[in-house]
């Protein structure tokens, strides 16, 4: 099973360097490319996520893990459909943020307050619970053109850091090496996932911010 989710990995990532090689050079085909490497990786995503859950745990794949996969592998399918311009997309996307957020991550602190019992930890990883919904909604109505994005994604920053980050930063009961490799790993994930998204946002020609009125009044008409 290993070996064939590599297989899967190998060439989902192969025809998603292609697709970004033959898009950045204007080669014909890109487009094609970049929908099977969307394909690939929406196969990929469920079948690492299931198998490193597996390895983590030693047992099968439990609820929690199995919703995320699921949400990856429909989210990943409505970034595909939305770049070829496919129907469906908005459904896809939808369906993908909203899981991710409103099933996921809430199953997920549900298991990790069952096993964390002081009020510390269960504040902090609630505020980094609320922090990650936020966000993921946030991203959603930003997509969607929908009201109260900019408000949802500016709170899931406080949350995040001014409240789990910070929590987590302060907590003296954490051993100091293993704190300092969470950390580094965390913010090397935040780091990547923020350009990620930030990449996709353009892409889609829906950047974090409306142009300026001086930028508006240099277009020509």
């Amino acid at each position: 099973m290993k070996k064939n989710i590599n297989y899967v990995g190998f060439l989902a990532a192969l025809l998603m360097s292609t697709s970004l090689v033959m898009k950045i050079n204007h080669l014909p085909g890109a487009g094609a490319a970049m929908a099977l490497a969307g394909f690939g990786l929406s196969i990929y995503l469920p079948l690492f996520l299931l198998n490193r859950s597996d390895e983590t745990l030693n047992t099968r794949p439990n609820m929690v893990s199995i919703i995320g996969a699921i949400s990856a592998s429909v989210l990943n399918l409505g970034i595909t459909f939305k770049f070829q311009h496919w129907p469906g997309a908005g459904i896809l996307i939808v369906l993908g943020l909203s899981s991710f957020a409103l099933v996921f991550i809430p199953f997920l602190l549900r298991k990790k307050l069952q096993e964390e019992s002081s009020e510390r930890k269960t504040l902090m990883n609630t505020m980094g619970a609320s922090g990650l919904t936020l966000f993921s909604l946030g991203i959603l109505f930003k997509i969607m053109h929908w009201p109260g994005a900019a408000v949802m994604l500016c709170l899931s920053v406080a949350f995040v850091f001014l409240g789990y980050f910070l929590l987590y930063l302060t907590d003296k009961s954490i051993n100091k090496e293993i704190k300092t490799n969470y950390l580094r790993k965390a913010f090397l994930s935040v780091i990547i996932g923020c350009a990620v998204t930030s990449l996709i946002m353009v892409a889609l020609n829906k950047p974090y911010f409306p142009p300026t009125p001086q930028e508006l009044s240099s277009v020509k008409p």
